[in-house]
């Protein structure tokens, strides 16, 4: 056994040092282009007193990969571009970082329909080199007039004819609603019929934590495992980034590589990049010695490693909602300087799995390299079991050989039903499959009613008839006689 570790590792190291020379082809992967939507309506003044959307924003601005496509937009009663849509560069990082700091609370009213029409103004016209998505912020409910008969119109407009045409495109719009203001059900019913995922922001203070899991859903990125503050960087690693949640903002912070060096914010390395603001820290390295690195930060609660790496993992994304019971699959395939690897030899280094973890925490894994041959075209073509229980799931994805370790995660949301999403503003309707079937059963009675009716108006005339000849032939012989009984114009005529 040790004889064959030790071969896999020469293996794995000869192809870390030569692997342009392996044979690649075209990855079909789409990059990502993300347009963010945030609410800055009067109410966010409570709804985000300490403006914690700013840091939430700036966090995204900064771990969004380069060569993707984004944009910022602000709404209120109007909506207003912050952030030029277009790729992402160093340039475009530090114009998103100014327009993210002065974002405010002026606006008069939360036009949703408008805002979503502004970031879809290419529609027509979109490059299919991406991948298209959506992220909504925002405290309210749709609100373009003072009539809540106006309001509740436009939010129905919305869902029964854009939001459907944005799902059936594949533009998920992930919907965020900040404070228990917000119209829940409409902003739940727009992330399904768009394929996206809905989030319930019980404060502002959650916002960055969940802006950061909107990230990984429309720009999933690699990382590399945190295990007790410790992490493993290979070879092929020419960058990474750590990013820490930190409970405390004075709390020192410092990184220790595998030689025993020490890296902290005041030394001013010039290979090191710091951030930190009230909620997290964001420190990246570029050219980073290779081997086990500690990191050193008292009172965190959450760390990701992100890296940059000749190497890394791709997957054609689940779709981010599913109806309970459908079986799907997704594409999974190891790329070397944006390339798919399809030499047998190289891909059989690499143990591929995937862990889905339910809403109820069970734990499922498939064995990728274990289960499926080597594609021939270097991609793995993964069968996922369908999910049965509705909630949010979550699917990481994990490459490993010796000391390189990669893992991606998804998202999933399970719901119960296709759900219809109805807007109501009188009460409690019912649903339309329960008043197709109520309009059949009144239908039938109706009709059971009219031929009862018919019969018995029918018998009742042929009694009638069968009396008044009767009594016609008993009158024959006295023509005084009244013809029917009861009726006698003689005292009409006496009245005349």
């Amino acid at each position: 056994m040790r004889g064959w570790q030790c071969l896999l590792s020469a293996s794995l190291a000869l192809w870390l040092c030569a692997a342009a020379l392996a044979d690649v082809s075209d990855s079909p992967g789409l990059k990502p282009d993300v347009r963010l939507l945030i609410d800055i309506s009067g109410s966010m003044k409570q709804s985000d007193p300490e403006n914690l959307r700013a840091p939430a924003l700036d966090l995204i601005v900064r771990l969004l990969p380069e060569g993707s496509r984004a944009g910022v937009w602000s709404f209120g009663e109007e909506v207003q571009l912050l952030v030029e849509h277009r790729i992402i560069d160093d340039a475009w990082r530090a114009a998103a970082q100014q327009a993210v700091a002065n974002i405010d609370n002026s606006g008069l009213r939360t036009n949703i329909p408008a805002a979503l029409k502004a970031v879809t103004y290419d529609l027509g016209r979109m490059d299919g080199a991406y991948r298209t998505s959506i992220v909504l912020l925002t405290d309210g409910k749709v609100d373009v007039s003072d009539s809540p008969m106006v309001n509740a119109s436009a939010a129905r407009a919305l869902l029964a004819g854009m939001a459907p045409d944005l799902g059936a495109i594949g533009i998920p719009v992930h919907t965020i609603a900040l404070s228990d203001e917000a119209d829940w059900a409409f902003l739940r019913s727009l992330a399904e019929q768009t394929n996206g995922i809905a989030e319930k922001a019980e404060s502002a203070g959650e916002l960055t934590e969940i802006f950061l899991q909107s990230l990984e859903m429309v720009a999933p990125t690699a990382r590399v495992p945190v295990s007790d503050s410790r992490f493993q960087i290979d070879a092929s690693v020419s960058e990474f980034s750590a990013l820490v949640f930190l409970d405390d903002e004075q709390a020192p912070l410092s990184l220790i590589d595998p030689q025993g060096r020490r890296y902290r914010a005041e030394d001013g390395e010039s290979d090191v990049q710091w951030f930190r603001n009230r909620k997290f820290a964001l420190v990246t390295i570029s050219n980073p010695v290779e081997g086990l690195w500690r990191l050193q930060a008292p009172g965190s609660t959450n760390t990701r490693v992100t890296v940059i790496s000749d190497l890394r993992l791709e997957v054609d994304p689940l779709p981010n909602s599913l109806p309970s019971g459908r079986q799907t699959e997704l594409g999974l395939r190891l790329l070397e300087r944006g390339r798919t690897l399809t030499d047998p030899e190289v891909l059989a280094l690499f143990a591929i799995e995937l862990e889905i973890i339910g809403p109820d925490g069970t734990r499922q894994l498939i064995d990728v390299s274990g289960n499926y041959n080597l594609p021939a075209d270097g991609e793995y073509r993964v069968t996922i079991p369908a999910f049965e229980l509705p909630g949010r799931y979550e699917v990481m994805a994990r490459i490993s050989a010796q000391s390189l370790q990669r893992e991606l995660p998804m998202y999933v949301e399970v719901h119960a039903t296709e759900v219809q999403s109805r807007i109501n503003t009188r009460g409690e309707q019912i649903p339309l499959d329960s008043l197709d079937g109520m309009a059949r059963k009144a239908g039938g009675a109706v009709l059971l009613t009219a031929v009862a009716l018919a019969w018995f108006l029918r018998r009742r005339r042929q009694r009638r008839l069968a009396l008044w000849q009767r009594r016609s032939r008993d009158t024959t012989n006295d023509e005084d006689a009244p013809l029917l009984s009861g009726v006698d114009a003689s005292g009409h005529e006496r009245s005349e």
